[in-house]
């Protein structure tokens, strides 16, 4: 019988003991949370904005209820459009500033300060790593005190929208997070005007909880000044440091150039070193207590997006960690001082232990160490960066408010748009569920979060785009980007614009012949929403050859169809939507044409050859200003390598693969279920994605 999934529910022995702060009585007690000054406040959707949704929808060979409905993208717009706002405000600002900084400047710097008060409401107001006992068990609703301000609303939806992530790290660092489970989407859209998309004023009990947990003020620092500080702790001495969010050097804290000679032992650190010393805080947890501490990104299996056995954790923890029964616990500053204090240093020591004998230089690092690595890129305990993030989403964002979705007196007219929405969504969740294993690229309704290379994406979309076609009789995009062109013997899908028998060209002034108005309009208002997603690529400067190459073939792909397309419409061969897809390409700009440089042999030396290492993306003076220098394989748009990625128990399947030594699957305890993994002989090869 299979062992059950890690238990993250005991506190671990050496964390400190939690009591709640006093609610009532003594000088020190903080606002109830039954104020009634600040009565519970729900979004309330237009009228009527649901009623046009099916009762149910098709997916493969069942019929669910609508996973998500009209109301529920009105309350996401909401939102949605508040975060623009914000975002507005930060960067047209015109008050005090003693440091001068451009508008995306101020806006990078207001977001590191932003994840910065986000940490401390989750960690300190919802319950962090060591409260699980004081916390308890079960769902947790936020009560109308807990609910942050629009800055930390902004963060934590950015980071939910990174759901492994987010599991993961809620199951290793953020046990209060875990508890109040899915996003209170109805919640927190309530808290915003819809007229001004600001935020509704807080209670004054709603403002004391919030300071008193977590020191921060409820106001958002639309500005920062140079005596603006934020405690910073030695990685070496563990002493705390004041530290400046900006200077005139550009290194403060919320800057690129960030650097600190610690007040007390002179040790000089920066952001690399403070992730560093997240790791080496988790390699001594996994030391002491292996059964309850795992590494970040050792726990989830990818694909069915729930804990692996907990035996898969252990050993690829160990693994990474050369760990070996008798393996001395020691501190951080230890572990910093023998390995030493640059990612670089910590990717050759775990290259080690994934690798054994073959460790060469030659040998570039494997995917499963980069995913690992990737989470101590910064401090704090969260894997990702997620300013860098918010500034990924803000892409996606600002397409919203273009199109005028952020607009709420829009829907009480407009009952069809948003119900197409969803309806769209539907048959994306069937496409996806028809053809598993394959790549799916959505349009902006629906959105996606994956990040992956323009020429992954450009590819996939081609695919996704005969497929929906075949399946459901429509085009998927009539934004003008223009699909494949069938006879060119490109696909076999048959998807064609091009009709079988010439037309005159008065059949194409008709009204157009649409038989799925549920999933397509012919309006050029709604052509847009149909635009390939691609927001979440990145763009860098100097891209290398091949990608500019890449790059360079997609638009002469793109010349071609839209060539052929033109002949065809003059010609009268062209159907109704080939004629509308010609009109609208002709000052439309094309998705995937973004030459995107990915891969490093060595991710966390200065030479390594991803964008997000070398540096050679969008430049600013601040600590994610940037595409995309940083020092792991994410960068700032988080961009991985275009690679099938497994769990934990590929991850030693590889690592075993690779060592090739019989002995270290002993001791591991992996040989005699060698079985399992459906490969011949004791070290059977294949690689892990």
């Amino acid at each position: 019988m299979a062992a059950p999934p890690p238990s993250y529910t005991s506190a671990p022995t050496e964390a400190p003991p939690y009591a709640a702060p006093p609610v009532g009585g003594g000088p020190n007690a903080l606002p109830g949370y039954d104020d009634s000054s600040a009565p519970p406040s729900i979004f309330v959707p237009s009228q009527g904005i649901d009623d046009k949704l099916p009762n149910h929808f098709k997916i493969k060979d069942q019929y669910v209820k609508a996973q998500v409905t009209p109301s529920d993208l009105q309350a996401h717009l909401v939102l949605l459009g508040a975060f623009h706002r914000l975002r507005e405000e930060v960067r047209t600002f015109k008050g005090k500033a003693d440091i001068p900084m451009e508008p995306d400047e101020r806006w990078a710097v207001f977001l590191q300060r932003a994840v910065y008060r986000f940490e401390q409401w989750a960690v300190r107001m919802i319950g962090g790593e060591g409260q699980e006992e004081a916390l308890g068990e079960g769902p947790k609703v936020l009560t109308p005190n807990e609910v942050p301000p629009l800055d930390v609303v902004m963060v934590w939806h950015t980071y939910m929208l990174n759901p492994r992530n987010y599991y993961e790290d809620c199951l290793r660092k953020l046990p209060g997070l875990l508890r109040v489970g899915s996003f209170p989407l109805m919640q927190l859209a309530g808290s915003i005007d819809n007229e001004t998309l600001l935020p509704h004023p807080p209670s004054g009990g709603r403002v004391a909880a919030f300071t008193a947990f977590t020191s921060q003020p409820f106001g958002y620092p639309l500005n920062t000044i140079s005596d603006e500080t934020v405690p910073v702790y030695c990685p070496i001495c563990s002493q705390p440091n004041t530290v400046p969010w900006i200077t005139y050097k550009g290194d403060g804290f919320a800057q690129r150039g960030f650097v600190c000679v610690c007040n007390n032992c002179r040790f000089t650190f920066s952001r690399e070193t403070l992730g560093v010393r997240k790791f080496y805080e988790d390699m001594e947890k996994c030391i002491v207590n292996p059964d309850r501490f795992f590494l970040a990104n050792t726990i989830l299996d990818y694909h069915a997006g729930v804990p692996a056995e907990t035996q898969w954790s252990q050993i690829l923890t160990a693994t990474v960690l050369s760990l070996r029964e008798g393996t001395v616990p020691a501190p951080a500053e230890i572990w910093g001082k023998q390995i030493g204090w640059t990612m670089k240093a910590v990717e050759d020591y775990t290259r080690v232990g994934i690798l054994g004998k073959k460790n060469q230089a030659w040998i570039a690092t494997p995917r499963p160490l980069n995913v690992i690595l990737s989470a101590y890129r910064q401090p704090g305990p969260f894997s990702l960066d997620l300013a860098s993030a918010v500034l990924r989403q803000m892409n996606f964002i600002e397409k919203m408010v273009n199109l005028g979705f952020t607009e709420q007196a829009r829907w009480e007219e407009d009952r069809d748009t948003l119900t197409r929405c969803v309806v769209r969504y539907h048959h994306f969740l069937d496409l996806m569920a028809s053809t598993p294993g394959n790549f799916v690229v959505p349009t902006l309704i629906p959105d996606h979060d994956d990040k992956v290379s323009q020429g992954a994406l450009s590819n996939a979309y081609d695919k996704t785009a005969e497929a929906w076609k075949a399946r459901f009789g429509v085009p998927y995009s009539v934004c003008g980007c223009l699909p494949p062109d069938t006879s060119s013997g490109s696909s076999g899908s048959g998807f064609s614009l091009f009709s079988k028998k010439g037309k005159s060209k008065s059949t194409l002034e008709k009204p157009v012949e649409n038989p799925r108005p549920d999933l397509l309009s012919p309006s050029d208002e709604a052509a847009e929403q149909t635009h390939p997603s691609d927001h979440d690529a990145m763009a860098i400067i100097n891209p290398g050859e091949p990608n500019e190459a890449q790059a360079q073939l997609r638009k002469r792909e793109l010349a071609k169809r839209a060539k052929e397309l033109g002949k065809n419409v003059e010609k009268g061969k062209a159907d109704q939507w080939g004629s509308i897809m010609q009109r609208r390409g002709v000052d439309h700009t094309p998705s995937f044409l973004c030459p995107v440089h990915y891969g490093a042999q060595y991710p966390f030396s200065n030479q390594g050859d991803c964008t997000a290492l070398s540096g050679n993306g969008l430049q600013s003076a601040s600590a994610s200003g940037e595409c995309c220098k940083g020092n792991g394989m994410n960068g700032l748009c988080g961009a991985q390598f275009d690679q099938k990625r497994g769990g934990p128990l590929e991850s030693v399947k590889y690592s075993v693969m690779m060592r090739g030594d019989s002995t270290y699957a002993r001791d591991m305890g992996v040989a005699q279920i060698n079985a399992s993994w459906g490969v011949v002989g004791a070290m059977g090869g294949g690689g892990p994605y």
